[in-house]
Protein backbone atom coordinates (compact mmCIF):
# COMPACT_ATOMS: atom_id res chain seq x y z
CA UNK A 1 0.00 0.00 0.00
CA UNK A 2 1.43 3.39 -0.95
CA UNK A 3 1.64 6.36 1.38
CA UNK A 4 -1.26 8.27 -0.20
CA UNK A 5 -3.58 5.28 0.28
CA UNK A 6 -2.49 4.88 3.91
CA UNK A 7 -2.97 8.60 4.52
CA UNK A 8 -6.52 8.45 3.15
CA UNK A 9 -7.40 5.36 5.18
CA UNK A 10 -6.13 6.94 8.40
CA UNK A 11 -7.97 10.22 7.79
CA UNK A 12 -11.27 8.49 6.97
CA UNK A 13 -11.04 6.10 9.92
CA UNK A 14 -10.27 8.90 12.38
CA UNK A 15 -13.12 11.05 11.07
CA UNK A 16 -15.55 8.14 11.47
CA UNK A 17 -14.31 7.27 14.97
CA UNK A 18 -14.24 10.83 16.35
CA UNK A 19 -17.42 12.05 14.65
CA UNK A 20 -18.76 15.61 14.66
CA UNK A 21 -16.81 18.29 16.46
CA UNK A 22 -13.41 17.14 15.19
CA UNK A 23 -11.71 18.21 11.99
CA UNK A 24 -8.92 16.00 10.59
CA UNK A 25 -6.24 17.34 8.26
CA UNK A 26 -2.85 16.04 7.16
CA UNK A 27 -0.20 18.49 6.02
CA UNK A 28 3.48 18.43 5.15
CA UNK A 29 5.79 19.53 7.95
CA UNK A 30 9.28 20.66 7.00
CA UNK A 31 11.86 19.69 9.60
CA UNK A 32 15.62 19.78 9.25
CA UNK A 33 16.61 17.56 6.30
CA UNK A 34 13.24 15.76 6.19
CA UNK A 35 9.61 16.34 5.22
CA UNK A 36 7.03 14.57 7.39
CA UNK A 37 3.25 14.11 7.26
CA UNK A 38 1.73 15.95 10.22
CA UNK A 39 -1.74 14.91 11.42
CA UNK A 40 -3.83 17.77 12.86
CA UNK A 41 -6.92 16.90 14.93
CA UNK A 42 -8.77 20.12 15.69
CA UNK A 43 -11.60 19.94 18.19
CA UNK A 44 -14.33 22.60 18.14
CA UNK A 45 -13.66 25.25 20.78
CA UNK A 46 -9.96 24.40 21.25
CA UNK A 47 -7.41 26.77 19.67
CA UNK A 48 -4.39 24.44 20.15
CA UNK A 49 -3.62 20.89 19.17
CA UNK A 50 -0.51 18.73 18.94
CA UNK A 51 0.93 17.69 15.59
CA UNK A 52 1.27 13.92 15.27
CA UNK A 53 3.80 12.63 12.75
CA UNK A 54 2.39 9.72 10.79
CA UNK A 55 5.56 7.97 9.65
CA UNK A 56 5.63 5.46 12.59
CA UNK A 57 1.99 4.61 11.89
CA UNK A 58 2.68 4.06 8.20
CA UNK A 59 5.27 1.50 9.31
CA UNK A 60 2.63 -0.23 11.44
CA UNK A 61 0.30 -0.51 8.46
CA UNK A 62 3.12 -1.81 6.27
CA UNK A 63 3.81 -4.52 8.85
CA UNK A 64 0.14 -5.63 8.58
CA UNK A 65 -1.09 -4.09 11.85
CA UNK A 66 -4.90 -3.79 11.50
CA UNK A 67 -6.13 -0.29 10.66
CA UNK A 68 -8.33 -0.16 13.80
CA UNK A 69 -5.29 -0.85 15.99
CA UNK A 70 -3.26 1.82 14.21
CA UNK A 71 -6.05 4.37 14.69
CA UNK A 72 -6.23 3.49 18.40
CA UNK A 73 -2.49 4.02 18.69
CA UNK A 74 -2.81 7.40 16.99
CA UNK A 75 -5.58 8.46 19.37
CA UNK A 76 -3.55 7.34 22.39
CA UNK A 77 -0.72 9.56 21.15
CA UNK A 78 -3.15 12.44 20.57
CA UNK A 79 -4.76 12.33 24.01
CA UNK A 80 -1.42 11.87 25.75
CA UNK A 81 -0.02 14.96 23.99
CA UNK A 82 -3.23 17.00 24.17
CA UNK A 83 -2.55 20.71 24.65
CA UNK A 84 -4.34 22.62 27.40
CA UNK A 85 -4.12 26.36 26.63
CA UNK A 86 -4.80 27.31 30.23
CA UNK A 87 -1.35 25.91 31.08
CA UNK A 88 0.44 28.29 28.70
CA UNK A 89 1.24 31.98 28.96
CA UNK A 90 1.67 33.09 25.34
CA UNK A 91 2.64 36.66 26.23
CA UNK A 92 6.40 36.06 25.94
CA UNK A 93 5.93 34.67 22.42
CA UNK A 94 3.93 37.64 21.15
CA UNK A 95 5.91 40.40 22.85
CA UNK A 96 9.08 41.10 20.87
CA UNK A 97 10.68 42.98 23.76
CA UNK A 98 10.70 39.65 25.60
CA UNK A 99 11.24 37.36 22.63
CA UNK A 100 14.42 39.08 21.44
CA UNK A 101 16.32 37.72 24.45
CA UNK A 102 15.11 34.17 23.73
CA UNK A 103 16.44 33.90 20.17
CA UNK A 104 19.44 31.85 19.10
CA UNK A 105 20.83 30.53 15.81
CA UNK A 106 21.15 27.07 14.33
CA UNK A 107 23.17 25.99 11.31
CA UNK A 108 21.49 23.69 8.76
CA UNK A 109 22.35 22.39 5.29
CA UNK A 110 20.81 24.77 2.75
CA UNK A 111 20.62 22.22 -0.10
CA UNK A 112 18.71 19.65 1.97
CA UNK A 113 16.24 22.26 3.26
CA UNK A 114 15.27 24.36 0.24
CA UNK A 115 11.51 24.09 0.89
CA UNK A 116 11.92 24.76 4.60
CA UNK A 117 14.00 27.87 3.92
CA UNK A 118 11.25 29.39 1.76
CA UNK A 119 9.22 29.94 4.91
CA UNK A 120 11.81 30.99 7.45
CA UNK A 121 14.11 34.02 7.85
CA UNK A 122 17.70 32.96 7.26
CA UNK A 123 21.16 33.97 6.07
CA UNK A 124 23.56 31.92 3.94
CA UNK A 125 26.96 30.75 5.18
CA UNK A 126 29.79 29.31 3.06
CA UNK A 127 28.64 27.16 0.11
CA UNK A 128 26.41 24.71 1.93
CA UNK A 129 24.76 26.22 4.98
CA UNK A 130 21.95 28.44 6.16
CA UNK A 131 21.70 30.20 9.49
CA UNK A 132 18.17 29.90 10.88
CA UNK A 133 16.72 31.30 14.08
CA UNK A 134 15.09 29.45 16.96
CA UNK A 135 13.22 30.82 19.96
CA UNK A 136 13.80 29.15 23.33
CA UNK A 137 10.65 28.52 25.38
CA UNK A 138 12.32 26.56 28.16
CA UNK A 139 16.01 26.04 28.84
CA UNK A 140 17.11 24.00 31.86
CA UNK A 141 19.48 21.19 32.75
CA UNK A 142 16.91 18.44 32.16
CA UNK A 143 16.05 19.57 28.63
CA UNK A 144 14.81 22.40 26.48
CA UNK A 145 11.91 23.47 24.29
CA UNK A 146 12.13 25.82 21.33
CA UNK A 147 10.50 26.58 17.99
CA UNK A 148 11.84 27.53 14.59
CA UNK A 149 11.11 31.16 13.71
CA UNK A 150 9.03 31.50 10.52
CA UNK A 151 8.33 34.48 8.29
CA UNK A 152 4.90 35.04 9.84
CA UNK A 153 6.61 35.72 13.18
CA UNK A 154 8.22 38.80 11.63
CA UNK A 155 4.79 40.37 11.10
CA UNK A 156 3.64 39.43 14.59
CA UNK A 157 6.75 40.97 16.13
CA UNK A 158 6.92 43.97 13.77
CA UNK A 159 10.56 43.42 12.86
CA UNK A 160 12.80 42.15 10.04
CA UNK A 161 15.10 39.18 9.65
CA UNK A 162 18.31 41.24 9.90
CA UNK A 163 17.26 42.49 13.34
CA UNK A 164 16.30 38.98 14.46
CA UNK A 165 19.59 37.55 13.24
CA UNK A 166 21.58 40.23 15.06
CA UNK A 167 19.87 39.45 18.38
CA UNK A 168 20.08 35.70 17.82
CA UNK A 169 23.81 35.69 17.07
CA UNK A 170 24.54 37.77 20.16
CA UNK A 171 22.30 35.61 22.35
CA UNK A 172 23.81 32.37 21.08
CA UNK A 173 27.23 33.35 22.38
CA UNK A 174 25.79 34.65 25.66
CA UNK A 175 23.48 31.68 26.27
CA UNK A 176 25.69 28.79 25.22
CA UNK A 177 29.31 29.91 24.96
CA UNK A 178 31.92 27.80 23.13
CA UNK A 179 33.58 24.54 24.16
CA UNK A 180 36.68 23.29 22.33
CA UNK A 181 38.19 20.00 23.46
CA UNK A 182 40.44 17.29 21.99
CA UNK A 183 38.40 14.31 20.90
CA UNK A 184 40.60 11.98 22.96
CA UNK A 185 39.94 13.98 26.12
CA UNK A 186 36.22 13.99 25.34
CA UNK A 187 36.18 10.22 24.92
CA UNK A 188 38.05 9.76 28.18
CA UNK A 189 35.36 11.79 29.93
CA UNK A 190 32.43 9.92 28.42
CA UNK A 191 33.62 6.36 27.68
CA UNK A 192 34.55 3.56 30.11
CA UNK A 193 38.18 3.54 31.24
CA UNK A 194 38.90 0.14 29.67
CA UNK A 195 37.91 1.57 26.27
CA UNK A 196 40.10 4.66 26.48
CA UNK A 197 43.12 3.63 28.54
CA UNK A 198 45.28 2.93 25.46
CA UNK A 199 43.68 5.57 23.24
CA UNK A 200 46.35 7.25 21.06
CA UNK A 201 46.57 11.03 20.91
CA UNK A 202 44.49 12.26 17.95
CA UNK A 203 44.91 15.76 16.46
CA UNK A 204 41.15 16.23 16.18
CA UNK A 205 39.19 18.79 18.17
CA UNK A 206 35.46 18.96 18.87
CA UNK A 207 33.90 22.43 18.89
CA UNK A 208 30.40 22.80 20.28
CA UNK A 209 28.62 24.76 23.03
CA UNK A 210 27.97 24.18 26.71
CA UNK A 211 24.66 22.39 26.03
CA UNK A 212 25.85 20.30 23.05
CA UNK A 213 22.71 21.67 21.35
CA UNK A 214 22.91 23.20 17.85
CA UNK A 215 26.60 23.54 18.67
CA UNK A 216 27.79 23.68 15.05
CA UNK A 217 26.77 27.35 15.15
CA UNK A 218 29.97 28.01 17.11
CA UNK A 219 31.75 28.03 13.74
CA UNK A 220 30.14 31.42 13.13
CA UNK A 221 32.41 32.97 15.77
CA UNK A 222 35.42 33.83 13.65
CA UNK A 223 37.44 35.09 16.61
CA UNK A 224 37.38 31.54 18.00
CA UNK A 225 38.58 30.12 14.68
CA UNK A 226 41.33 32.74 14.40
CA UNK A 227 42.51 31.99 17.93
CA UNK A 228 42.63 28.27 17.16
CA UNK A 229 44.61 28.96 13.95
CA UNK A 230 47.11 31.14 15.84
CA UNK A 231 47.85 28.22 18.15
CA UNK A 232 47.57 25.24 15.79
CA UNK A 233 47.98 26.63 12.27
CA UNK A 234 45.63 25.98 9.34
CA UNK A 235 42.96 23.30 9.76
CA UNK A 236 40.11 21.38 8.21
CA UNK A 237 36.58 22.06 9.43
CA UNK A 238 34.33 19.00 9.32
CA UNK A 239 30.65 19.79 9.81
CA UNK A 240 29.92 16.47 11.51
CA UNK A 241 26.37 17.26 12.72
CA UNK A 242 24.13 20.18 13.64
CA UNK A 243 25.44 19.81 17.20
CA UNK A 244 29.20 20.14 16.65
CA UNK A 245 32.04 20.61 14.17
CA UNK A 246 35.45 18.94 14.11
CA UNK A 247 38.70 20.87 13.66
CA UNK A 248 41.75 19.02 12.28
CA UNK A 249 45.08 20.93 12.03
CA UNK A 250 46.80 20.43 8.66
CA UNK A 251 49.57 22.26 6.76
CA UNK A 252 47.52 22.35 3.51
CA UNK A 253 44.29 21.10 1.95
CA UNK A 254 45.79 18.26 -0.10
CA UNK A 255 43.68 15.62 1.71
CA UNK A 256 40.38 17.50 1.60
CA UNK A 257 38.71 15.00 -0.77
CA UNK A 258 39.62 12.12 1.55
CA UNK A 259 38.26 14.00 4.56
CA UNK A 260 35.08 14.77 2.62
CA UNK A 261 34.54 11.07 1.79
CA UNK A 262 35.01 10.18 5.44
CA UNK A 263 32.43 12.80 6.42
CA UNK A 264 29.93 11.39 3.93
CA UNK A 265 30.49 7.81 5.12
CA UNK A 266 29.90 8.83 8.74
CA UNK A 267 26.71 10.67 7.72
CA UNK A 268 25.41 7.52 6.04
CA UNK A 269 26.15 5.16 8.91
CA UNK A 270 26.27 7.03 12.21
CA UNK A 271 24.32 10.32 12.07
CA UNK A 272 20.54 10.62 12.37
CA UNK A 273 19.01 12.11 9.24
CA UNK A 274 17.71 15.20 11.04
CA UNK A 275 21.18 15.89 12.49
CA UNK A 276 23.19 15.71 9.25
CA UNK A 277 24.82 19.05 8.48
CA UNK A 278 27.82 18.96 6.15
CA UNK A 279 28.64 16.77 3.16
CA UNK A 280 32.12 18.12 2.47
CA UNK A 281 35.11 19.33 4.45
CA UNK A 282 36.31 22.95 4.42
CA UNK A 283 39.81 24.35 4.78
CA UNK A 284 40.52 27.28 7.09
CA UNK A 285 43.83 29.00 6.30
CA UNK A 286 45.56 30.57 9.27
CA UNK A 287 46.08 33.86 7.39
CA UNK A 288 43.07 33.97 5.04
CA UNK A 289 40.22 32.23 6.82
CA UNK A 290 37.92 29.87 4.93
CA UNK A 291 39.23 29.02 1.47
CA UNK A 292 36.36 28.43 -0.96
Amino acid sequence: MNKEAMKQQIQEALSKKLGDGFHITIQKVFKTNVTLDGLIIMQDGKPFTPTIYLEPFYEELESDTPLDDVVCNILQTYFKADVHPEHFDLTPITDFDRVRNMLYVQLINRHSNEELLQGVPHALFLDDFAIVIRCAIEMHTEGSASFLVHNNHLDMWGTDHETLLSYALHNTREMFGVELVKIGDLLRETAPEEVTQDLPDCPLWVMTNSRKLAGAATVLFDDVLKSFAEEHGSFYVIFSSVHEVLLMPTPDDSDINTITRMNQEVNETQVDEEEILGTKAYFYHKDRGFVL
